[in-house]
């Protein structure tokens, strides 16, 4: 059964494939993505997505490996058995001890894909498809929309609607009323029949046609590829018009015969090779359309280009056959992406918009495009010739095959987004009790569960929480006394017990909620964080003392200047002031249980601390201000104002393993109270301090006892290494979970409710950022007077920023002032990004020192 699958494998150097040494064992909180397949055509899939999450991804090749089981009023697919493959590429047939639940499906076998092959094929194409229409779970494409996405006329009139280049066209068919939504473009002539035409009237329609040279090929979801397409002159009327008839009457009633211009794709004068693009398209997580790469095929321009009629080579082989500077390269690569994105842009917003009764597991998330290069002018211009639905890949598994050292990373974005869609199939249902709503800052983490179809079962103390609205239960419950987490946790585990509530989950998104959460979650047997961990992440002075111990048993005392930890004093009264030592100053005062900067100021000298100590702990005992960590008992303590880089890491972990890490660059903060004011994401360090910041995250969150989470670390890079500052044990807040969205298409929120589900989350490490922010954040005290709401409502409209509003209304100044927006540039390098962030501070006179780190090289 795998001789032919073997054949593939060994072209790939890799090992045949084994049967599986035991059953598996269904589990539940791992994606399992099944591909309906030949065993042999789809190998370049399954090593992408075995990179990424290895063994989860599975060729089906049967209709007896899958089951269906009816699970109220759905129908949920299982595989039985199937095709996987490790991280290192070695593919077993496995069974299932119990069947284990799909998470995703690409069904490759459907009928009009197997239309020309043997019955027996066929009847398996039948079975799969009947599958596919009872799945509930996320589908790439479908039945429904490949009769469009692979329907050669339809995506022509899309793609010449946004002005990309098509061949000057006719269309003859005698049923074109699928196509009345579409604008009339001159390229694309629709000639609706109602007979069939003699060959005098074939002959007088090719004569009229003004193109000397011309393609004849038949439209519809059955003709893939280049099957009954001939290339014709008018220098030979009588084989054009016995092609168009042969053509013509092989096709079914929604069928359509396209007489397109041949465009000659020679890749230098004289020569009679031709060149032909495949081009792969992505639909994003966030749904941003990217072009995930460029492979091209050489072959003879007698004869239609494809796979049986050429060799495939990479784009940068190409231009230098065509001898093309650097500059000229990336001006056609470019032309390039941006024609793809275009024609994806387009289908997906035709499926929006009339496609409406397809079901919504089902979209067009990966394409690929036939181009072709005329030279016009000295210009190399693309032509789109045709779209292929996500059955494209036969090109690519060719190009991989013949360069096997050369392996691409074209497939890795659409394994994210079915990674993506997997996930919030497994959360759709999930009942996730929340500690705390938090501000209006956290609007976006309900629209999410919303969104995905999580039942968020919330308690806050605010009765008229904005959340309510948002949560399948809503319980008022006093739990801001944080000296009685344990009594109020109690108090949340008899609520839920009393209401029969079964809980899938317990997450925060509160700082100050995060050790009782813990508390909750470990009642209830869920996923958790152990509450003594909780409660040292939440105070900074027990983080260093813990950071410090930990070291101190591994570091000389000479080396631990090298350490991540930081030295502290704690003070209690005016005495502790006074036993500080001169080489101390500057010096940072903090809150140890604060959030969001509340309490942090710098102190040059002992005299200003002297003064300043009595009014600072006065106003620290009087302060009300919401999420501040005035509801612990607190400490004052002192940390050395170090000199460096000031970072934030995001981390993901997972039973202790660190999943993903991401650096944001934080510009200089106020000069006395430390406000955040700009930040730059991705980090523009190199990589290896990068990752040097992101290890020693990690390490502290090991020190400190945190396993699992999304959680948000500060740290500064100094000249002796990385010092950590303070750990957020929980998801950060303000602008970080959608500008790491936006850049990285990772959603921490989505990956926050994974693990307080107890789902294992895989992450693609070796992906690239898309995209550039650089920004700042607006405080009343600072900037009320010159962006106000109309003027992020403004901005919010415009492509070159991303505004994301902290707080409903502009809040009333306070000493230690929350921010009520974000504003950023989007771009696709920082040194453009910076430019225009360098313009708008000028236009709006937003002038100050700390502006610099944004917009200055």
């Amino acid at each position: 059964m795998f001789e032919t699958l073997n054949s593939v494998l060994q072209a790939y150097k890799l090992k045949p494939i084994k049967e599986a040494e035991a059953e598996l064992e269904s589990d539940e909180s791992k994606p399992c993505i099944v591909f309906f397949t030949l065993a042999d055509e789809r190998l370049t899939l399954l090593l992408a997505t075995s990179r990424i999450l290895p063994e989860s991804a599975f060729i089906v090749t049967e209709p007896t490996w899958v089951k269906v089981i009816q699970k109220g009023d759905k129908s949920v697919l299982y595989i039985l058995e199937g095709i996987t493959m490790n991280e290192f590429g070695q593919c077993f047939h496995t069974k299932f001890k119990i069947p284990q639940r799909i998470t995703f499906l690409c069904n490759f076998c459907t009928e009009a894909g197997f239309s020309f092959y043997e019955p027996v094929h066929q009847e398996k194409a039948q079975k799969f498809q009947f599958y596919e229409g009872l799945a509930d779970c996320p589908i790439s494409s479908g039945i429904e929309l490949e009769v469009y996405t692979n329907d050669k006329l339809h995506t022509r009139l899309l793609a010449a609607a946004r002005n990309v280049n098509v061949s000057q066209t006719m269309v003859f068919g005698f049923s074109l009323e699928k196509y009345s939504h579409h604008p009339v473009t001159p390229k694309v002539q629709l000639i609706s029949l109602s007979r069939n035409l003699s060959n005098d009237e074939i002959r007088e329609y090719l004569t009229a046609f003004p193109a000397s040279q011309f393609v004849i090929k038949p439209s519809g979801v059955r003709w893939m590829g280049s099957r009954l397409c001939t290339i014709e002159s008018k220098d030979n009327l009588d084989r054009a018009v016995e092609n168009f008839k042969k053509c013509m009457d092989s096709l079914q009633d929604n069928n359509c015969l396209l007489v397109e211009e041949f465009i000659d794709s020679s890749i230098t004068d004289n020569c009679k090779l031709g060149a032909m693009l495949r081009v792969f398209v992505t639909r994003r997580p966030n749904n941003v359309v990217e072009t995930s790469g460029i492979i091209c095929n050489l072959g003879y321009l007698d004869q239609p280009i494809n796979g049986d009629t050429s060799e495939s080579f990479s784009i940068d082989y190409v231009c230098n056959l065509l001898q093309l500077t650097n500059e000229d390269k990336n001006q056609l690569v470019e032309k390039i992406n941006r024609l793809g994105e275009a024609v994806l842009e387009s289908i997906i917003g035709y499926e929006t918009q009339y496609l409406t009764h397809v079901l919504q597991n089902k979209q067009t998330d990966f394409i690929g495009l036939d181009i072709v290069l005329r030279n016009h002018k000295g210009q190399l211009e693309p032509f789109l010739i045709e779209v292929n639905d996500r059955d494209c890949i036969g090109t690519l598994q060719q190009y991989e095959v013949q360069h096997f050292h050369n392996r691409t990373d074209i497939l890795d974005k659409w394994v994210e987004t079915m990674l993506y869609r997997c996930y919030q199939y497994m959360l759709k249902g999930k009942n996730i009790l929340m500690i705390g709503g938090g501000g209006y800052s956290k609007l976006n983490i309900f629209e999410f569960a919303n969104q995905v179809g999580i039942n968020i079962i919330l308690f806050d103390s605010d009765s008229q929480h904005f959340a309510a609205s948002y949560s399948s239960h809503f319980f008022n419950i006093d739990i801001d006394d944080h000296s009685k987490d344990i009594e109020n946790a109690l108090a949340v585990v008899e609520v839920i017990r009393n209401h029969c509530i079964s809980v899938d989950g317990v997450v925060t998104f509160w700082e100050d909620n995060v050790p009782l959460s813990s508390l909750v979650a470990s009642f209830l047997g869920k996923p958790a964080n152990d509450y003594q961990s909780a409660s040292i992440a939440k105070s900074k002075l027990l983080t260093h003392k813990k950071i410090l111990a930990d070291e101190s048993s591994k570091l000389t005392y000479e080396c631990r200047e090298f350490s991540n930890g930081v030295d502290f004093r704690v003070l209690n009264n005016v005495a502790d002031v006074q036993n500080i030592p001169q080489h101390y100053y500057p010096l940072v005062i903090k809150l140890d249980t604060g959030s969001a900067s509340f309490g942090v100021e710098v102190i040059q000298t002992e005299e200003e601390l002297l003064a300043k100590f009595e009014d600072y702990k006065s106003y620290i005992q009087t302060a009300t201000q919401y999420g501040a960590g005035l509801s612990f008992k607190y400490q004052i303590f002192v940390t050395p104002y170090l000199q460096g880089s000031e970072h934030d890491v995001d981390l993901i972990m997972f039973d202790g393993e660190l999943v993903a890490g991401y650096v944001t660059d934080n510009g200089p903060t106020l000069s006395t109270l430390c406000k955040e004011m700009t930040a730059i994401m991705p980090s523009l360090l190199d990589k290896e301090k990068q990752e040097n910041l992101i290890h020693a995250a990690w390490k502290a969150c090991h020190n400190v006892g945190l396993k699992q989470g999304v959680f948000n670390v500060e740290a500064i890079y100094t000249p002796l290494g990385v010092k950590i500052l303070e750990i957020n044990a929980r998801m950060a807040g303000f602008y970080f979970p959608k500008w790491v969205f936006n850049i990285w298409d990772i959603n921490l929120i989505l990956y926050s409710y994974l693990i307080a589900c107890g789902i294992k989350p895989f992450v693609n490490k070796n992906s690239f950022p898309r995209i550039y922010h650089n920004g700042f954040l607006c405080y009343a005290s600072l900037h009320k007077h010159r962006i106000n709401a109309a003027k992020l409502k403004e901005l919010s409209s415009e492509s070159d920023f991303y505004v994301i509003v902290l707080e409903k209304e502009i809040p009333a100044e306070e000493k230690y002032e929350v921010p009520y927006a974000s504003v950023a540039i989007c771009s696709q390098n920082i040194a453009e990004g910076k430019q225009k962030m360098k313009r708008f501070l000028e236009e709006h006179s937003l002038n100050r020192e700390e502006y610099r780190f944004i917009c200055e090289e």
